[in-house]
């Protein structure tokens, strides 16, 4: 007898690994010598930049630096200076599944910075990075999804199993010349430029994803002897080819910010950025599975093993707002800039699910009654939860949206800012498929009779039936006139012999 296992080949990536930690840096600098002496430091902002990401054997590494701008009042003077230091910085993470050139999404953030001066001349500067990764390993695997052969019975399972078909990843650059609105006064001296990244919409057209974004900028400046602060957005587009994704694929898009440039001349903020945009294709594909099959007449021997199928991958997207008092030493008079990030993520399981809790640091610079420069600080938690089923994972990013807003009130300065959860669900099922088939040797003088009286036993199904008396599931169906689904536990079934 000629038997023919037929099998089908999944290709495609598969998520691996997944962390987000945060990591301390701290340098020392020089003033330079075309900066006044410091008499006080005032606040500390800034921004990470991702330089490189990539998996080794057993590890991951990422590499960047964070600019730091240190606002500070110098000796002999009443108007405000800034400073900015460079702090690089590179981490590693250890796990055994990760390998050589798997691909890597990630995204870093300066959660936030403070400096201190060891003298007039010299400053401690420190600042907190949160970091966010995910890699993913490249593979395939081979599943029986049917079988021809006489006298062969076949259990087909339909399923749907999630794959990842591409991860692209696409650096580009833009740049643009800005003017403060008419409602604000002229830039005279920059202080401080704080960029942040804004929502991603993406949308395949054709082979080709179409993603649309926009860079946040906040700049504070000098016009005379006041502050004022104007706030812009950049949008920009850019088009990946993803080449042979499927149509119906889902994209998952990550931006990280590798470079920003902010020049002041003649009034106008020159700005340049440059980042890396970071595509994971999802895509639902239906499979059949061989479950299992036996000989009907004939003697087949069936190897059957577990086979591991991704049934659930959702996407989620969940914002909470968040908002605190921040106790201010001095009574606020006027609120000049408010900035918010992310410094820590928690979980803790809840019935049905799981409770993230995003630590927010923000950072208000304000003047007081007698229009002296302050900063103060203030952590604020927002908690998002998300349904997670049971043997399912989740992998969860979260950011702060839009602008924050502090309001001078009783008491210090009311905080509010806007948190988005990106939620990513992941389930996996272990399905058993048959592995090898063989024609056996049949017992030797052994007679089986040509009808069987047979019950169907606690937890049986007719298949299970059907298969031990070596019989076919449809003879058995049309002997006892019985409809499409299985018997009742405890019905007295006909089975006619096999062919």
């Amino acid at each position: 007898m000629d038997l023919e296992l037929q099998r089908v080949t999944l290709e495609g990536y598969r998520p691996i690994y997944h962390t987000a930690f945060t990591q301390e840096e701290t340098l020392e600098s020089i003033v330079p010598d075309a900066l006044p002496d410091v008499s006080r430091i005032v606040a500390a902002w800034g921004r990470a930049c991702l330089k490189d990401s990539e998996a080794g054997e057993g590890m991951l590494r990422l590499t960047g630096a964070a600019q730091v701008t240190v606002l500070y009042i110098p000796e002999g003077e009443d108007l405000p200076r800034s400073l900015e230091v460079t702090i690089p910085f590179q981490c590693s993470r250890d796990d055994p599944r990760l390998r050589t050139g798997c691909p890597v999404a990630a995204e870093v953030t300066l959660a936030s910075a403070d400096a201190r001066t060891l003298n007039p001349r010299k400053l401690l500067t420190r600042c907190q990075l949160s970091m966010w990764a995910s890699a993913y390993e490249e593979g395939a695997q081979e599943i029986a999804a049917g079988a021809a052969g006489e006298g062969l019975e076949k259990r087909l399972v339909p399923w749907k199993f999630w794959r990842i078909p591409e991860v692209r990843e696409k650096t580009f650059a833009f740049s643009d010349v800005l003017r403060p609105p008419a409602s604000k006064p002229e830039m005279e001296e920059l202080l401080n430029a704080r960029v942040e990244l804004g929502a991603v919409d993406a949308k395949f057209i054709g082979k080709k994803l179409v993603l649309k974004g926009d860079v946040e900028l906040t700049a504070l400046y000098r016009s005379g002897d006041q502050l004022a602060a104007a706030r812009f957005e950049l949008p920009y587009s850019q088009i990946i080819d993803m080449g042979e994704a499927p149509e119906d694929a889902e994209p998952e898009v990550f931006v990280a910010l590798r470079s920003a440039d902010c020049r002041l001349g003649d009034g106008e903020l020159e700005v340049s950025v440059e980042a890396l945009v970071q595509a994971v294709l999802w895509a639902c594909q239906p499979v059949t599975v061989l479950e299992d099959a036996y000989g009907v007449g004939v003697c087949v021997d069936v190897e059957r093993a577990p086979v591991t199928l991704c049934t659930l991958a959702e996407r989620t997207a969940r914002r909470e707002m968040g908002r605190k008092l921040c106790e201010s030493g001095v009574p606020a008079k006027q609120v000049l800039d408010c900035a918010a990030a992310v410094s820590a993520l928690l979980s803790a399981p809840v019935e049905g699910g799981l409770e993230y809790t995003a630590q927010v640091e923000a950072t208000v610079l304000y003047l007081s009654e007698d229009d002296a420069l302050c900063a103060s600080q203030v952590t604020i938690p927002v908690s998002g939860r998300v349904e997670l089923p049971r043997g399912a994972e989740c992998a969860c990013r979260c950011r702060t949206v839009g602008e924050p807003t502090a309001v001078p009130v009783t008491g210090g300065i009311e905080v509010r800012c806007e948190v988005e959860f990106a939620f990513n669900v992941v389930g996996a099922e272990q399905v058993w498929a048959v592995s090898e088939l063989r024609e056996g040797n049949a017992p030797a003088g052994v007679q089986r009779p040509s009808v069987v009286i047979r019950r169907i036993g606690a937890g049986e199904t007719l298949w299970d039936v059907a298969k031990a008396c070596g019989s076919a599931v449809a003879d058995i169906r049309a002997a006892n006139d019985l409809p499409d689904q299985d018997g009742a536990e405890g019905l007295l079934l006909l089975i006619p012999a096999g062919r």
